[in-house]
This record gives C-alpha cells, structure tokens and sequence, in this order.
C-alpha cells in the first residue's frame, strides 16, 4: 500500500503495517499516555481520593485505533480526476453511485466496534502521518474590560499565555529527539494562535519550511469581503518564524466566497481545501522512505480554532462536511488542548486521544 498513490498519485512505497511494531505504551482513560508503569502509578496517584478520581484509570489503546474511515465523494473532488481515496471497509460501509459521478461512490459510515473483527486486508495500514490539533489558548477577549469593544483579532490574555508555554513545554519533550523534517508546525493567521504555537517554534526551532503560517485556517465568519484580515507581512513583523503559506493574491486571508462575512457554506468549502493542504503535507512527508525500512510517521501539529477542529474532525473521520453545522459541537476541544488523528498508508483517519488537556493540569482555571 502507498499512502502518497492513495492521496494524490505519487508513488512512494512503504512498509506493510505487520512489519512495524508500535513501542508499547500505558494510557489513563483521561488521555495521559506514558512508556513506564511507574510513570502511570504516579499519574493515577494524584487523582486518587480526589472528585476526579473516576476519570482517571489505566486502560488499553491500541495505536491506530479503528474507527470511522475516510471516504467521501467530497474529498475525492479535492482531487484530480484520476486520483480517488480508497474504498472503506466492505463490511462497515454501503457503497452506491454518486448521481453526479459516475465514478465516485458514497459510503455510510459508522464507527466499528472494538470486538468487531475484520480481514487482515481490511486492517488499517501502518501509521504513516500523525495530525495533533491543538485550539489556541484563552483569547484577551475573555479577559478584557467591562465596556471595552472586542478585538477582531486579540492576543492572548495572561492565562492564554500560560497555556502557550503549557503547550509548549509538552511539545518540546515530545519533539526534541526527533529529526526536524519529520515534523510541521502549521498555524492559523489568527493572533491568538500564532501565539499559542510561537513558544514550541522558538524552543524546537525547526526549520522555515517546516514552520507555517497559513492564511486559509482563519476561524469561521472572520473573513469576508469587509474583512480582508492581515497580510504576510503583517504576520512577520511580530511572528518572524513563521513563513505563510495560502494568502490570496491580494495578499490577505484565504476569502474566496462573495459575501461580506463568511457563511456556513463558504466555510465548509474552505474546511476541504485545508484537509486537502494537510494531506499533502503528510504525503510530502513520506517522501524519501526507503521501500525496505520501517517509515516513520510525519506529524503534523496544527495551532487552530474550536471550529476548525470540529470542522477537519468531521471532515477526516466521517468523510464529509455536509452534516457539519456552525456551533453543534461534535469535536469539542478545550482552549490549548490537543486532539490526536492519524492517517494510514491507505488514506484512512483514525481518531488517537481527543481534548487532551494534561499538560495544562497545574494552571489554575480564572
């Protein structure tokens, strides 16, 4: 299988997922993973006696936990017309013709139950690209005087910036052993997400390539024709590490609709071109694996907006955006914590942990 001839036609082979062995690890119900039992004894022993103590329990967890597939006649259209994702699972999955394609089939998908066994060429490939969402910390709006006008787009407030050096602290631990090249730091436009993300670029200092700014990923309904937003060289002056990617040719924000504020639909639209942008990161990511040795994963940490991750949610794992609808929440995610996907060789996504906010654990909420 061939995570890049299943995305977008390129041919780069990698290894079958039963010759990649997953390094074993320990997880607590509430998202907290480690690789030693004493490291998990310790993190349990906090919460014990505690009114959190139900939430807080080992379990197992497999890597690549199956659940939804991805499919959808809407990301096939992100792509050209002799490329496809492919088909889900026969078992999981109803396929008919699209009236509009003859080519392109729909799926009804439901999550599969854990007991619920599946042929081995059904199994979800190796890992082959990993994308942690992590929604911006707590926006200055929340924390601005009474009678003061809200900013269009505000910095943090304090917390937020306490939250941004939470993020970072945990990213910094987990990255720092890592080639940079297998890692991309992405953010949205927006002010309070490039200052989420700043703290872990400036600690892990990847390269420019590998550092991104993207004017496409703004939040919902804040851009519009009255609503140009800033420009890349706006952003530079106060993110230099960041380089932008997805401005428009005026040099704005990624508006392409025609209505003064964006609307549902627009941003739907909008959503599928940023699921196309990330799935061509995790295949640029792949690319130079040799075809013998086991590919290690690319991930890809996108700092974004409650709404956008619960759009690229629904997106990635149900295979379309048409059910998605502006303020019903499916994906929820706490400021400054992370939701966890993967992306299989064979075009799957996979939910890993969801609304992680363990690194945040020792801020007091205000």
């Amino acid at each position: 299988t061939q995570l890049s001839s299943a995305l977008f036609g390129c041919h780069v082979s990698v290894r079958p997922h039963q010759e990649a062995v997953p390094k074993p690890m320990l997880y607590c119900k509430c998202g907290y993973s480690c690789g030693i039992p004493a490291a998990l004894e310790r993190h349990l022993t906090r919460f014990t006696s505690t009114a959190e103590a139900e939430e807080h329990s080992a379990i197992k967890k497999s890597l690549l936990p199956p659940r939804r597939v991805l499919s959808s006649p809407d990301l096939g259209h992100l792509l050209d017309d002799d490329h496809s994702f492919p088909e889900p699972c026969r078992r999981c999955s109803e396929v008919h013709t699209s009236p509009t394609s003859p080519s392109t089939t729909k799926h009804s998908r439901a999550s599969m139950p854990h007991s619920f066994m599946i042929s081995e060429d059904e199994r979800p490939g190796s890992c082959a690209a990993r994308v942690l969402l992590v929604r911006h910390g707590q926006s200055a709006n929340k924390r601005r005087d009474s009678g003061s006008p809200a900013s269009a787009d505000p910095d943090l407030s304090d917390l937020g910036f306490e939250q941004a050096e939470a993020v970072a602290e945990r990213f910094y631990h987990e990255f720092r052993s890592l080639d940079p090249s297998q890692v991309t730091f992405a953010s949205s436009p927006m002010r309070r997400c490039l200052y989420t993300i700043q703290p872990t670029v400036r600690r892990l200092r990847p390269p420019a390539q590998r550092t991104l700014c993207h004017g496409g990923s703004y939040e919902f309904g804040c851009a519009g024709l009255s609503k140009p937003g800033s420009s890349p060289e706006e952003i530079a002056w106060d993110f230099p590490e960041f380089t932008a990617v997805g401005f428009n040719s005026r040099s704005t924000w990624d508006y392409r609709g025609d209505s003064p504020k964006e609307t549902e639909e627009e941003c739907q639209a909008r959503g599928l071109r940023i699921v196309h942008w990330l799935l061509e990161l995790a295949a640029e990511g792949t690319k130079g694996h040799s075809a013998t040795a086991v590919p290690k994963p690319h991930t890809i940490v996108l700092s974004t907006h409650q709404t956008i991750n619960d759009l690229l949610c629904t997106i990635l794992l149900e295979g379309s955006s048409s059910k998605w609808r502006y303020g019903d929440l499916k994906y929820k995610l706490r400021n400054a914590g992370v939701t966890e996907l993967y992306i299989d060789d064979n075009g799957h996504c996979f939910m890993g942990t969801q609304n992680d906010g363990t690194h945040l654990l020792h801020l007091t909420k205000r």
